[in-house]
């Protein structure tokens, strides 16, 4: 059984009140400043972009919201497991942050792991993983980021965040669940 999961978005960037517009994901409405953009894709995910987009990363600054699908194909094209990167491909993947290095290989262990709050009543799996680029040969270069996740199993959501998104967190602690 789905909730509506309902985010208030105010104060996550500025510290002050800003337009939120609602989101809808799987029954679940998110509020999130209207400053960022939301985009669907054609497998059930929502990317919700918070920034701009760089000349050499992979994808732009944002979060995405998964459902089944992603959850489904979300370790090396199989199911997600809470003891490993969200790392969907069974290949070696470009670096978010910058696509001339890869991610692979992936972090053995999580540098943070526990539960989170997203709302009231409500815990999420959370984990956190500093990924570090490699280049072609394997050798690991200066730049990394860390890979952080919410997942909530019952809810079939998988919160995945390698930009480190201000205000995130918090928001989805302010989370409220109708």
């Amino acid at each position: 059984m789905l909730m509506t999961l309902a985010v208030t978005a105010s104060l996550v960037l500025s510290g002050t009140p800003s337009a939120a517009e609602p989101v809808s994901f799987r029954g679940a409405t998110i509020q999130v400043p209207s400053s960022w953009k939301v985009k669907k894709t054609d497998w059930g995910a929502l990317h919700v972009l918070t920034g701009g987009c760089g000349r050499r990363a992979m994808e732009c600054r944002g979060f995405w919201l998964l459902g089944p699908s992603g959850i489904k194909h979300a370790s090396e094209n199989n199911p997600f497991r809470v003891d490993q990167p969200y790392h969907p491909s069974s290949g070696v993947m470009p670096c978010t942050h910058d696509k001339r290095y890869y991610s692979s290989p992936m972090p053995a262990k999580p540098s943070v792991s526990g539960l989170r709050q997203v709302g009231s009543g409500h815990k999420a799996y959370y984990r956190q993983w500093k990924v570090t680029c490699h280049t072609e040969r394997g050798r690991p270069t200066k730049i990394s980021y860390p890979q952080r996740i919410w997942y909530l199993p019952s809810s079939k959501i998988l919160v995945v965040d390698e930009w480190d998104t201000p205000g995130l967190g918090a928001m989805l602690r302010r989370a409220s669940w109708r």
